[in-house]
């Protein structure tokens, strides 16, 4: 076998491994736009963590006492 094949199909493999890693990459990285039901859900669990950790807190003191 030819040093220079074996070189060459080496790089050519190597190539191939890199490409696919960046579409890999690219593809996790995609999914930037969010969908108006991941904000809709995301804004009602920011309204309601306040209210859920004042309503913890106060039966936590209610049971400590």
């Amino acid at each position: 076998m030819d040093k220079n094949f074996f070189y060459q199909k080496r790089a050519q493999e190597h190539q191939r491994e890199i490409s696919q890693e960046l579409a890999n990459r690219h593809l996790l990285n995609s999914p930037k736009v969010k969908s108006p039901a991941a904000r809709r859900g995301k804004r009602m669990v920011l309204r309601i963590m306040p209210a859920a950790i004042l309503f913890i807190t106060l039966v936590l003191l209610y049971f400590l006492r």
